[in-house]
């Protein structure tokens, strides 16, 4: 029963990251820079930016729920801890790809917040290895974004009292 439920948790886990995925090929295609003076190309444009937008947000909501699921047998602090550090990292992520674009940033400034978000992210990741009772350098797969994410989810959760012994210093 719990490998059925740890299935559906990856497949809508899977289906959140290739929503992403397509949802910022979709904005960038969009190219929200090269306004042109033809309507019919604004109408292009705009589609392609709101549908990426649509569905990198849905992506990331069908993810995280996906990967809260897995945590219900968790400590509440480490539970805390998975959600901070994750989710600041993701938020700072999508933040770095996003704005710079819409606000007329220079692109200095979305680099410097993907950059800034990847030590939350792989902290939130490594709470959420030692949470599963796995050794927190597994969490380490925090520095490939949802893909690391994903491949932390494959990993066996261990008993409780294994879970302990990983978490404590």
């Amino acid at each position: 029963m719990m490998a059925r439920d740890d299935g559906k948790c990856f497949f809508w886990a899977l289906l959140g990251l290739l929503l992403v995925c397509t949802g910022l090929v979709f904005a960038a295609l969009s190219n929200p820079g090269r306004f042109s003076p033809d309507v019919h190309n604004d109408k292009y444009i705009d589609f392609f930016a709101g549908s990426g937008l649509l569905m990198t947000v849905v992506g990331v909501g069908l993810f995280v729920t996906a990967a809260s699921r897995t945590t219900n047998s968790m400590p509440p602090r480490i539970i805390r801890n998975v959600n901070l550090g994750i989710g600041l990292g993701l938020t700072l992520q999508m933040a770095g790809l996003f704005l710079p674009g819409s606000l007329q940033l220079h692109d200095l400034a979305g680099t410097i917040m993907v950059i800034a978000s990847l030590p939350l992210f792989v902290w939130g990741a490594m709470n959420y290895a030692m949470g599963k009772g796995q050794s927190k350098w597994f969490g380490l797969a925090g520095l490939l974004g949802l893909i690391g994410l994903v491949g932390l989810m494959l990993l066996p959760s261990r008993g409780e009292e294994e879970s302990q012994a990983a978490t404590e210093p």
